[in-house]
């Protein structure tokens, strides 16, 4: 055996395993990125607008998170922190406001987290500085608004209404 043959025979296991051994963190960092993972990724691509919109407002939010896949569910506007009051005879200061559909009827005033009842001959409902989601009954039904009203907003509905519910928030 000559030299060059001696030289040959132990520097090529060591190459051998210094390229193997490049190979194998190279496999092992590819196998560690999700297949369906880019740099662009987007937690809201499944929301509405709206969502969208509250996600970014800073608006006191509640975001569910799938406690399984880290993956966001949810977006949903916080509950008001305010105490319910319920409703009152009457629509002083920021209360919200179901007005009578005709006059003399009495308006009613609401705050806190809103009431239930049954208030016959309304009309108007001024949000003031809440949203507002209402339910009443007309022409046989009991209907309520398939959401929050925004703040200082007036709902219409241009006809008589028996009020049923007012769920308040900020």
């Amino acid at each position: 055996m000559t030299h060059t043959d001696a030289r040959a025979t132990t520097v090529r296991p060591r190459v051998i395993a210094a390229v193997a051994a490049i190979l194998l963190v190279i496999a092992s960092v590819w196998a560690g990125v999700p297949a369906n993972a880019t740099v662009d990724d987007d937690p809201l691509s499944g929301f509405t607008q709206a969502e969208r919109d509250l996600f970014e407002s800073g608006e006191p939010a509640i975001l569910t998170v799938d406690p399984a896949t880290g993956e966001f569910v949810a977006i949903d506007a916080a509950p008001s922190l305010v105490q319910p009051f319920g409703v009152v005879p009457n629509c002083s200061g920021d209360r919200a406001c179901w007005q009578g559909y005709l006059s003399p009827h009495l308006w009613y005033g609401f705050d806190g987290t809103g009431a239930s009842g049954t208030w016959p001959n309304r009309g108007n409902f001024k949000s003031n500085n809440y949203r507002a989601k209402l339910c009443w009954s007309y022409a046989g039904n009991n209907p309520c608004m398939s959401g929050y009203s925004g703040l200082n907003q007036t709902i219409t509905f241009g006809t008589e209404v028996t009020g049923k519910s007012v769920a308040l928030t900020r």
